[in-house]
């Protein structure tokens, strides 16, 4: 936690949120990270696909905030 999300919460706000392309990639690259560390491999193999998942949820979350970018300029 970055210390002006800390102050915010503290002055009582909310903490603000990430975009969900941000979390849908941290999600991917964690599962990488961990898919490098196993023996097993079903459960690496299965990392790995959460991964690909993952990074379609991130590129669709792109492609969905642009639509919305794009229609509000056009208003």
């Amino acid at each position: 936690m970055e210390w002006e999300e800390a102050l915010l919460m503290a002055r009582g706000g909310d903490m603000p949120r990430e975009p969900a392309t941000l979390c849908y990639r941290r999600q991917a690259a964690r599962a990488r990270h961990v898919a490098g560390c196993v023996a097993t491999q079903a459960v690496k193999a299965r990392l790995l696909d959460d991964a690909v998942h993952y990074d379609e949820l991130a590129a669709n979350a792109d492609r969905v905030g642009e639509e919305i970018a794009a229609s509000t300029r056009d208003r």
